[in-house]
């Protein structure tokens, strides 16, 4: 936990409800698997209607927690697509929730989900060999992870827009991208508050990683410049995060999170100093503990954020060996920083 922080309210128990100042309710839901929990808000919308920012994973316990300990609010926003943030967003629906989302995020999950399990495979599988890693067959055939994790969508969500949102007035809506495609963020003046879902969580790096549908995006320097963004928010803004405990101390983290990464990437700099390599070998440079199967794709497209925010600064070009396999090396520029 970061000491540089500020955490008015410790831990709350699933199916509580804490009141962290006027206006905004934190709630926490369940997750199947770490950090085993997701933060959720009912903030005060017009006429002094609450509307929730993410819906929590589509499991059983969440949808119970729903249907018994929460009303359902009239409003919901998905800050973004990933199923711990929009896995009950159908559910809340049909209990007469109307779901607001950015037309990025929704785009993203309507294209994961109908994807075959075909389709899935064999476009990991092109992915990862093109960048270094020698593919086993244990890893493919599991067919649509994303759908079984969110098993429906949404049918009639309405499209967020920057600005204050037609329930909401108080409440402004930006987007931030490096996390996910155009990440919501709602940010109220009075009295500072920020729902930033996954952009700033207070203990832990939300996971910056290239996927298989832009193999040479930039997510590192989307995420950069979204943190930049932020820095102009005042620095006694009430955090709200989507994992850990809501906080204060804006600037601090954000300054936190940029020297996190900025190390990293002056790990690659010194490895590839060394030799060329491809995103598979430079891995372990990032992430040298034994990783579960489960956690090596986040960790591989993540080792490709970093490398490919090098090639796109300019510190390392991006070259096809003999193998058809991507390396990246170290340019006259990346060896003088």
């Amino acid at each position: 936990m970061s000491t540089r922080l500020d955490y008015p309210a410790p831990a709350l128990e699933f199916g509580e409800t804490h009141e962290l100042v006027p206006g905004v309710r934190w709630l926490r839901l369940p997750l199947p698997f770490p950090p085993r929990h997701v933060n959720v808000y009912l903030l005060d919308g017009d006429g002094d209607k609450p509307f929730l920012v993410d819906t929590g994973y589509a499991e059983e316990q969440t949808t119970a927690l729903w249907n018994t300990r929460y009303s359902c609010p009239d409003n919901a926003v998905v800050t973004h697509f990933h199923p711990d943030h929009i896995g009950q967003a159908a559910h809340l629906e049909r209990a007469g929730a109307r779901i607001h989302g950015p037309r990025a995020e929704l785009e993203k999950a309507k294209m994961l989900h109908d994807l075959s399990g075909e389709a899935v495979d064999a476009s990991l599988e092109s992915f990862f060999t093109k960048n270094g890693m020698d593919c086993h067959s244990s890893m493919f055939g599991r067919g649509n992870g994303y759908r079984r994790s969110v098993p429906d969508l949404p049918e009639a969500a309405v499209l967020l827009e920057v600005g204050p949102p037609d329930f909401a007035r108080a409440w402004e809506v930006s987007f931030a991208s490096g996390h996910s495609p155009a990440h919501a963020l709602l940010f109220r003046g009075e009295e500072p508050v920020l729902a930033a879902g996954d952009v700033l969580l207070p203990e832990i790096t939300p996971n910056i990683s290239v996927w298989p549908d832009d193999p040479d995006a930039d997510p590192l320097g989307d995420y950069f410049e979204a943190l930049g963004g932020l820095r102009g928010l005042p620095e006694e803004t009430l955090v709200l995060p989507a994992h850990g405990l809501p906080y204060r101390g804006l600037h601090a983290r954000i300054d936190e999170l940029v020297e996190h990464h900025e190390e990293r990437l002056q790990e690659l700099r010194d490895l590839l100093a060394k030799r060329d390599c491809t995103a598979m070998e430079a891995l372990p440079t990032l992430f040298p503990q034994e990783l579960k199967r489960a956690s090596i794709p986040f960790a591989f497209g993540e080792t490709l954020a970093h490398l490919n925010r090098l090639w796109h600064d300019g510190d390392a070009e991006r070259i096809t060996g003999g193998n058809n396999r991507y390396y990246y090396r170290l340019t006259a520029d990346g060896r003088n920083r």
